[in-house]
């Protein structure tokens, strides 16, 4: 669980820079609204829109997700885009390792609806107290008896505010014409402020929070279960005061018989690929080498029981990055070196150190297929 202790901070990191954003994003989009026309004019369907019926939508789509989603949440599909950092793309590959990323990218939608709700509220407050919102409403299919029914249901679960219920004859002071033909008491006009208070309470904020609480009680569970089996483990078969070894050499193999998946680690040419299919069969699944693509290859197809074969350069040294990726589970490195458009065998100082870097890692061997009479 090292490695989880580790992208701690980086997790953190992320969600305050996506809930800091969906805070000015939120605080801009809501101060756009709500400043109006040039008479300061805010239509008040525009404002449901915004603060009732579509955090109402998201919020359902969010619980269905919770129960019987897969996949990325909303967030997960914002952190897809190309300009976030490198660093984060590995910190939730290391995450998608211990099955945590689908809980956590749910905690992480609920923080950056909540923050943009949060950051209207503000917008919403601060024009409350500078300017002079005048609430107005226009429809040429609706009547303020036609939409009176539909502002009474929205305000059920606020009954206790008689100041914030509805009321015809409210709906018809304020219903507005862009030909300016009626005239409007401006304390009236304003005095909807107090319904579109209650309607973001109750169909974004409180709700918003109660899925982040059930969500982080979700993630945190999931979370205690796997560190739980790992400390048990430490325990019973490693010592702590025993130093591991050093120099270990990984033994070599030159075929599997188990189904495997190929992660094309070295952006090697097709021709590798081809050479890797026809020693040790066709690979069920193809992951290419960035990280991004990766990580979402891996999304559409989550890493099974199958044995994994990861393909990289001979003659380049291992990274950390290649380290922190092995230590997710286990399998086979497949070093490979290739010239123009033909296979080479590689070099045994080359097949010495992969041997020694896959002795220092848990639950990996090196995998060299025979190449015309010598190994690949």
């Amino acid at each position: 669980m090292k490695k989880l202790e580790e992208i701690r901070p980086a997790l953190r990191q992320i969600s305050a820079m996506a809930g800091s954003a969906s805070l000015l994003l939120g605080f801009v989009v809501a101060f756009a609204v709500l400043w109006g026309d040039q008479q300061g004019r805010v239509n008040l369907l525009y404002l449901l829109f915004l603060f009732a019926f579509l955090p109402a939508l998201g919020f359902v789509l969010s619980l269905l997700y919770l129960l019987y989603g897969s996949g990325r949440a909303f967030a997960g599909h914002v952190l897809r885009l190309p300009f976030w950092p490198r660093q984060w793309q590995r910190t939730l590959l290391t995450l998608a390792g211990f099955k945590l990323q689908r809980l956590w990218f749910i905690c992480q939608t609920q923080i950056v609806v909540l923050s943009f709700g949060l950051g209207g509220l503000l917008a919403f407050f601060i024009l409350l107290v500078g300017s002079d919102i005048s609430f107005v409403w226009r429809s040429t299919l609706l009547q303020a008896e036609d939409l009176l029914p539909l502002l009474k249901l929205l305000a059920i679960p606020w009954r206790f505010w008689p100041e914030a219920q509805p009321a015809l004859t409210l709906l018809q002071q304020s219903q507005d014409s862009r030909l300016g033909l009626l005239s409007h008491d401006a304390a009236v006009l304003g005095s909807w402020w107090k319904y579109m208070l209650a309607a973001q309470c109750t169909y974004n904020l409180l709700p918003r929070s109660l899925m982040l609480l059930v969500s982080l009680l979700y993630y945190r569970r999931n979370l205690a279960s796997v560190r739980t089996p790992a400390k048990k483990e430490q325990s019973s078969t490693t010592p702590l005061n025993v130093v591991p070894e050093e120099g270990e050499l990984a033994k070599v193999v030159d075929h599997i018989s188990a189904a495997y998946d190929l992660v094309n680690w070295a952006d090697a040419p097709g021709f590798c690929i081809d050479f890797v299919s026809a020693r040790l069969g066709p690979p069920e699944h193809v992951f290419q080498s960035d990280l991004r693509t990766m990580l979402m290859q891996e999304q559409a197809h989550p890493p099974s029981d199958k044995t994994r074969v990861v393909v990289v350069k001979s003659w380049e040294a291992p990274l950390g990055e290649l380290r922190d990726y092995l230590e997710q589970g286990s399998g086979f490195i497949l070093p490979l070196d290739w010239k123009d458009s033909a296979m080479t065998a590689i070099s045994p100082v080359h097949l010495h150190e992969w041997r020694r870097f896959c002795g220092s890692l848990e639950g990996w061997r090196v995998l060299q297929p025979v190449l015309g009479g010598v190994s690949a």
